[in-house]
């Protein structure tokens, strides 16, 4: 598997960018409706308010907008129909499927700005997607945490991403329906932060994608000085999990749950946060092993990837792709003569 990422942000951009990323995946515009969009990193960087909507649907104009960049990119490497895999998170998964499948399948033409050679210029990809299935985002982080320790037992698993937290109890089946826990991600402690800063210091227009990135290093230029916030990081992040984690798992678990199982797997982008994989540990020390699973941020694209090529069979076509709040990932197969 090889996964491709980049940040789920956007902005409206009809001004023409010279001398930007001449790589594809660092310097995506991309048209919709007859509207340029910066995506991404470009969005960053060029653009003064980058967003996204969170946990849009594909009703929703900026989710369409990241699925044809993620579906450009699966299209450079992948130069047949695309199996795909999509999710949504548990408390919208009934409200989207249908939608979801009804905007992904099918051909699509996607008009994009090339930049190379101080100029740039636009164009035309035709991508054509065979089959699309959708399925719950804590499943597909199931799938990669079971693929990755191989293994055939209960646990539990835990998806901490941007806009949801999710997690539930698994077996060899799927989930456990009655366990599953959907509630808010990761962004409740970067805003819980971004107002205890803004009672001291001016952030600006940030918004909190933007912020995002300072949150995850703990450090800020405010007023042309280096602003150390560690601690009212650590702090929103206590809290976040004292208020909002710890109170749904104790709501939702029973001790019959705990009984069936010693082990619970952490993924998605919260997870590389030490601090909240600390948490879960000091809670669950007597009762539970917890575990990270490799590139946690990577786990759901790459649990529909493996989705797909057990729907499909088919590894070279298999491609799973997870709109996020805070990153969309692209996770395809690769082919067996380019494997060493």
């Amino acid at each position: 598997m090889k996964s491709y990422l980049f940040p789920s942000v956007l902005e409206k951009h009809g001004e023409e960018l010279k001398n930007v990323f001449d790589e594809l995946i660092k310097g995506m515009k991309i048209y919709h409706e007859d509207e340029a969009y910066l995506v991404g990193d470009l969005a960053l960087i060029e653009g003064t308010s980058p967003h996204k909507v969170v946990n849009s649907s594909p009703l929703d104009s900026d989710y369409r907008i990241l699925s044809k960049a993620a579906a450009l990119l699966a299209s450079t490497q992948i130069n047949k129909p695309l199996n795909i895999t999509v999710g949504f998170p548990y408390s919208t998964y009934h409200a989207n499927r249908g939608l979801a499948v009804d905007f992904f399948k099918g051909k699509h033409e996607i008009f994009y700005d090339l930049f190379a050679f101080e100029r740039n210029f636009t164009k035309k990809v035709e991508v054509e997607i065979e089959s699309v299935d959708v399925i719950p985002e804590i499943l597909g982080c199931s799938f990669a945490v079971r693929n990755h320790f191989n293994s055939p037992e209960n646990c539990f698993v835990v998806n901490m991403g941007y806009g949801t937290f999710e997690a539930c109890l698994t077996n060899n089946y799927g989930l456990v329906d009655r366990t599953v826990i959907s509630t808010n991600g990761i962004k409740y402690a970067v805003e819980d932060c971004m107002k205890e800063l803004n009672k001291k210091y001016y952030l600006g227009l940030r918004t909190s994608h933007k912020f995002d990135t300072y949150f995850q290093r703990g450090s800020i230029m405010v007023n042309r000085r280096h602003l150390d916030f560690s601690e009212i990081k650590m702090d929103s992040l206590k809290k976040y999990y004292n208020e909002v984690i710890s109170p749904a798992i104790r709501n939702t678990w029973s001790d019959d749950d705990f009984d069936n199982t010693r082990k619970l797997y952490m993924a998605g982008g919260g997870s590389n946060f030490p601090e909240i994989v600390r948490f879960f540990q000091e809670e669950f020390k007597d009762i539970l092993d917890v575990e990270v699973i490799p590139d946690p941020h990577l786990s759901v694209s790459r649990g529909y990837y493996l989705r797909s090529m057990k729907l499909t069979n088919d590894k070279d076509t298999a491609v799973g792709i997870d709109i996020g709040n805070a990153q969309t990932v692209v996770t395809y197969g690769v082919p067996q003569y380019l494997q060493m």
